[in-house]
């Protein structure tokens, strides 16, 4: 029974709304006619906001919401109660609800949070949110605060400002591809660590792209193990990093036929491959043709 009178008292006060928020409920009948495009029907948006010291916000969905929704908190606290237990939301830290599942949310009284949150569907919703169950447990994701995620929500909040045109559903649904899954691989722990170490990398790489490198020579370079190398070099490019040095040496090779009168002989000995034979094989292999015919195609 208290409960009961609780949700009556968060339904009384949610209807004042909150101090500064923003919301866009885009027309179901528009989202109908334009999700049979093929750009939008892959992901788009339903509803989106933000909700600043959102006191009293509660939500209770017995059967679910017909799409995922993404909460991001930036301050306060509040939880989210699921078939999987109650999640707690803090600041600078998210959470993705499954569609068509129950669940209940609510800010705390003593420090209601601020949260941006987004609803979405398309063709690609339940797989993104497959990955994020698969990289972050399914748990809440503590992440450090990054003005840029707040300013992609504002940035799609105003775009529908400009009106629902067919233009407007196709660019918000690219930029949501991309805050969605900002949020989601964070999970990869550290992204912007393994970033700057794969950028160094690869930097490291083309300041030596005419010699040779091993595995080891990279490891002691950077100071770790080459597993742990390797395992954040693939995850960032998909690549191991000899197969990447050796992508960027045709790449280059590619270069010098463009731009140079060498020959093929004198290019593979320029990119460090003694023998020819082989550097044609590697070409071959990245490429699809053999350097020779390459060079037809450019002169």
């Amino acid at each position: 029974m208290q409960k009961n009178h609780e949700k009556t008292e968060y339904q009384q006060l949610l209807k004042q709304g909150f101090k500064g928020e923003k919301m866009i409920v885009v027309p179901r009948k528009l989202i109908k006619q334009e999700t049979t495009k093929e750009l939008v029907s892959n992901l788009f948006i339903t509803d989106i906001g933000y909700f600043p010291k959102a006191l009293n916000h509660y939500r209770r969905r017995p059967s679910g919401c017909a799409e995922y929704i993404l909460f991001y908190c930036i301050e306060g606290h509040g939880k989210i109660e699921t078939e999987k237990g109650k999640i707690e939301l803090s600041p600078n830290s998210f959470y993705i609800i499954e569609k068509n599942k129950w669940h209940t949310y609510y800010a705390s009284r003593a420090l209601p949070w601020s949260i941006y949150w987004v609803h979405f569907d398309g063709k690609s919703a339940r797989y993104l949110h497959h990955r994020f169950l698969e990289l972050n447990s399914g748990n809440a994701v503590a992440i450090p605060y990054q003005q840029n995620k707040i300013a992609e929500f504002d940035y799609i909040l105003n775009l529908y400002n400009l009106g629902y045109t067919d233009q407007v559903f196709e660019y918000s649904s690219m930029l949501l591809h991309k805050l969605i899954g900002s949020f989601i691989f964070y999970s990869l722990k550290s992204t912007e660590a393994i970033e700057d170490i794969t950028n160094e990398i690869i930097q490291y790489m083309n300041d030596n792209i005419y010699g040779s490198l091993s595995i080891s020579d990279i490891e002691q370079e950077f100071g770790k193990s080459a597993s742990v190398l390797f395992n954040m070099f693939k995850n960032k490019t998909g690549y191991s990093m000899m197969q990447f040095f050796s992508l960027i040496k045709i790449q280059k090779a590619c270069e010098l036929i463009n731009l140079t009168s060498m020959s093929i002989k004198e290019i593979s000995f320029k990119l460090d491959f003694q023998d020819p034979l082989y550097f044609s094989r590697v070409f071959k292999k990245l490429m699809g043709i053999p350097p020779s015919e390459y060079k037809k195609t450019v002169s």
